[in-house]
């Protein structure tokens, strides 16, 4: 993994008197013994559609909440975030670090391990939306849950993925994706990496490169779609409702 966006390391979260509507589930999770997990759900538990959102390191933020309920409501799909830290997250008010920008980079390794902390809670999230019903499932992921989707790609679990204002990101993760994604950058980001993130997707070919769709939102800081932002602000609330209108348009045209 390379580091953080340098903005993921200065600019502190806002905070959101946002009061989300859904509810919540537990599923347990056998694989390496793991605790059971809680799951935040919202939209029709029946839905053939499902979107699973990877949340920040901030994991349940208010605004992250209120994206998956946004996007319930106006696509009709279920919606599901499971709580991947398992009730903990990066402490909003040690940013920047107070450790320094190494333990943040090393407390995300350990807390969003691939194989011994997400992938088994994603598998169990997916067996269980298939159970109850869903036909088509789709992902998407901010900063560090970006990365986690592109870590998925072996796995099969999504049919499309959203990676929006990824982090950890290295050259070489276009050539891992295997379905449709849809690219994010902000000004947060390596560009350059970006770059060559998308040349890496669209020489997939196929339906991968012919569905996938990049949009920049340069305009805005890393962060801007989920914990990292204020939405009382009109232009910053309206750039993340853009964000989420293309999530939603991006996921009609590929579930």
């Amino acid at each position: 993994m390379t580091q953080l966006p340098e903005q993921c390391c200065t600019l502190p979260p806002f905070t959101s008197d946002y009061i989300p509507t859904g509810t919540y589930f537990t599923i347990p999770v056998p694989e390496n013994n793991q605790p059971d997990l809680r799951v935040y759900n919202t939209g029709p538990t029946d839905a053939k559609t499902v979107l699973v959102c990877v949340y920040d390191i901030f994991s349940l933020h208010q605004n992250t909440l209120q994206g998956v309920d946004h996007l319930a409501a106006a696509s009709g799909y279920r919606v599901v975030l499971p709580d991947l830290f398992r009730g903990e997250s990066w402490p909003v008010d040690n940013m920047p670090p107070k450790e320094g920008r190494a333990a943040l980079t090393a407390w995300v390794q350990a807390r969003g391990n691939w194989e011994k902390q997400v992938r088994p809670a994603l598998v169990a999230v997916v067996n269980k939306v298939k159970e109850d019903g869903a036909v088509k499932i789709g992902a998407y992921g901010f900063c560090f849950g970006a990365k986690k989707l592109i870590q998925s790609q072996p796995d099969h679990l999504f049919d499309s993925i959203g990676l929006i204002h990824p982090s950890f990101f290295v050259p070489e993760d276009g050539a891992q994706v295997r379905v449709p994604a849809l690219l994010v950058p902000s000004s947060g980001e390596d560009q350059t990496i970006m770059d060559a993130v998308w040349a890496g997707i669209q020489r997939q070919g196929g339906v991968v490169a012919e569905k996938s769709v990049r949009q920049d939102f340069l305009d805005v800081h890393h962060g801007f779609a989920a914990a990292r932002s204020n939405w009382a602000d009109e232009r910053l609330a309206g750039r993340a409702r853009d964000c989420h209108a293309l999530m939603m348009k991006f996921f009609k045209d590929t579930l």
